[in-house]
């Protein structure tokens, strides 16, 4: 059972708890005084909302002192420095030979848990794989799948044969996101966690690419000769490294496309 205290004392009655949680686990007596309503904890998923909501921290969730929270710092991007996080970042095919700072690499997937999960089930783990022969004998893996298939796939089993690598692109490090394969929704949090963890990255300066051929693979059932726990389904990766050139220019898009609906 979750656990879930309201502090009276402190507890200034604006309501703001009870407008932000989305299942209606917190509501009013009729003296206006703010409480969890009978019956209604077994339906917490956990979301914080009302802990990181309130001004007087009169909320502790999961027996978590609200103190012990970080404070949220009130610190906007530039407008230059929000366009460019989002408008420099690239599909990265073009790698240098070097590691990619661990220590670095833990502060990107720090950031990218507090991606959006369905439920707040916050079920997206991580497989980090390293080692130029641990790498080709996955890539080595994907090709041979890949060489089954007929039309334009083909020819990447072929390219790969001869010595190229178009499905690792030469990262020295793939991550792949994996989750419970037994949830529906398994595969929207695993591409919701590696979006944050691709900008994640930018904004250190290391490069991605999302490993479609390698997913793509695992969704078919390949073996890729990497341990994952039972139960669990790849739904997401990336190749990552340190781009082996930088980019001058911004290039061009195709224009926002939207239809309103009233």
């Amino acid at each position: 059972m979750v656990s879930l205290e309201l502090n009276q004392d402190h507890c200034i009655r604006c309501g703001r708890c009870i407008s932000v949680c989305p299942q209606r686990i917190l509501g009013r007596h009729t003296n206006g005084s703010v409480d969890v309503l009978h019956g209604a904890l077994a339906r917490c998923i956990r979301c914080g909302h009302c802990v990181a909501v309130c001004p007087k921290a009169a909320l502790t969730l999961e027996h978590i002192a609200p103190s012990s929270l970080p404070l949220v710092e009130d610190a906007p991007l530039s407008d230059l420095q929000r366009d460019m996080l989002f408008k420099t970042r690239r599909s990265t095919r073009a790698y240098k030979d070097e590691p990619v700072d661990r220590n670095v690499l833990l502060k990107a997937l720090e950031e990218a848990r507090y991606a959006p999960t369905a439920s707040n089930c916050e079920e997206v783990a991580w497989l980090l794989v390293e080692g130029r022969d641990r790498l080709h004998d996955l890539a080595s893996r994907v090709a041979d799948w890949m060489s089954t298939l007929t039309g334009k796939y083909s020819h990447v089993a072929s390219a790969f044969r001869a010595g190229q690598d178009p499905i690792l692109r030469g990262a020295p490090s793939l991550i792949l996101a994996h989750g419970d394969a037994n949830m529906p929704w398994n595969a929207l949090d695993c591409a919701a966690a590696v979006s944050y963890l691709e900008l994640a990255l930018h904004s250190y300066g290391i490069g991605t690419c999302w490993s479609g051929f390698v997913i793509a693979a695992a969704s078919n059932g390949v073996d890729l000769g990497i341990p994952l726990p039972e139960g669990r389904k790849i739904c997401g990766g990336l190749m990552i490294g340190y781009p082996a050139v930088q980019y001058a220019r911004v290039p061009p898009r195709k224009p926002v496309r939207l239809t309103v609906i009233e």
